[in-house]
């Protein structure tokens, strides 16, 4: 059965699940995941004075990082769920943190220079509205980082099992990382989810997949010549 991305429905999820939701991922993937994001962010090109937006930013992992290593960046980090933007403004009060939705994006055309989505995506129910919206806001030539769950193979069913049952012991019937986990099983794969960038006018630059391919990070380039 096709898990439901009704919006508000999974605004409502995230609300409730925002004040967990760092213990919860740091269980669940034994701390690797900002390991990943870490050597991810750093297969970007970021020059001095960049503008960058962070969609789908939870609390603000990604926005932080590149924020570490690059101080005269501007830094703007979305999500359309409010208790997650708190969250953000609370741990990371230098960023800007803004509540909104990635297929009604606020900013006028060409506004950055470089975009980063980590395991935000799949949570989208018009996905392809999202990537529309970031290909206008995104300057001409430049950068795309997508990051979430890869391939669908024997690694990642591991990873399924961790999840299910560390989620129980946490949460009992464990509704919001069921959601998680059935959303992962009918996400693109790799291959799949670059045809539905390039559709939209992106180039890939770059994929890489880490853990055994549980999690795949791709870059797009912003080509000049597409029309959408």
């Amino acid at each position: 059965m096709t898990v439901s991305k009704n919006p508000n429905e999974i605004r409502e999820m995230f609300n409730k699940i925002a004040d967990k939701y760092d213990f919860n991922n740091n269980i669940i993937s034994l701390g690797l995941h900002k390991l990943i994001k870490k050597i991810a962010i750093k297969r970007l090109i970021i020059n001095d004075n960049m503008r960058i937006l962070d969609e789908c930013t939870g609390t603000g992992d990604i926005a932080n990082y590149i924020s570490k290593n690059n101080k005269t960046l501007n830094i703007i980090g979305i999500d359309f769920s409010e208790n997650m933007i708190e969250i953000a403004r609370k741990k990371h009060p230098k960023i800007t943190f803004l509540q909104e939705d990635c297929t009604k994006l606020p900013f006028q055309n060409n506004s950055f220079d470089i975009i980063t989505m980590s395991f935000g995506l799949r949570n989208i129910e018009n996905y392809k509205q999202a990537i529309k919206e970031s290909f206008r806001v995104l300057e001409d030539n430049g950068q795309l980082m997508h990051l979430d769950f890869g391939r669908k193979n024997f690694f990642s069913k591991i990873f399924d099992f961790i999840a299910e049952k560390t989620t129980h012991i946490l949460y009992g019937k464990a509704v919001p990382y069921e959601y998680l986990v059935k959303s992962k099983r009918e996400f693109f794969t790799p291959e799949n989810l670059i045809k539905e960038f390039e559709k939209e006018g992106f180039i890939l630059k770059e994929r890489k997949d880490y853990l055994f391919g549980i999690i795949s990070m791709q870059i797009f380039i912003k080509s000049e010549t597409a029309y959408c």
